[in-house]
């Protein structure tokens, strides 16, 4: 019994320092204090991904759409847009969209590029407030 305790402790020391030094942690969890946070979920296979962003301007050509309470047509349809304090969420539908958060301090523009319908949960920096999101391309 001893043994397998002392393994098991071993096996998770090693599993904490191989996660630590390979950067297997989530991109959430590798955001830095003044990064937003990306958290999508696929309507379609329940496929989930996390990203993070950092202030960015965003240039004209970025033809950036403001996603609409209702719906709204453009890179993609997104519909159901509200904000809750450091929160944006939104849900998209369209083939290579991408999406971005305006918050108090500036706007983030995640580069994680989606095809059909998702929901997208979009988390400004501690200390800012959510302003309002969108698709961009």
């Amino acid at each position: 019994m001893k043994i397998r305790n002392s393994l098991a402790s071993f096996g998770a020391a090693a599993l904490l320092i191989l996660g630590t030094f390979s950067g297997l942690e989530s991109p959430a969890a590798a955001a830095g204090p003044d990064d937003a946070v990306s958290q999508s979920t696929s309507q379609d296979d329940g496929r989930t991904d996390t990203g993070s962003a950092t202030a960015a301007p965003m240039a004209p050509a970025d033809n950036a759409e403001q996603a609409s309470s209702s719906s709204e047509r453009g890179l993609a349809r997104c519909w159901n847009g509200r904000v809750s304090g450091r929160d944006f969420y939104m849900t998209c539908s369209g083939n290579g969209y991408k999406v971005y958060l305006d918050c108090t301090n500036g706007r983030y523009k995640f580069n994680t590029v989606f095809y059909g319908t998702w929901n997208h949960r979009l988390t400004c920096p501690v200390g800012t407030s959510a302003v309002w999101g969108g698709s961009w391309q």
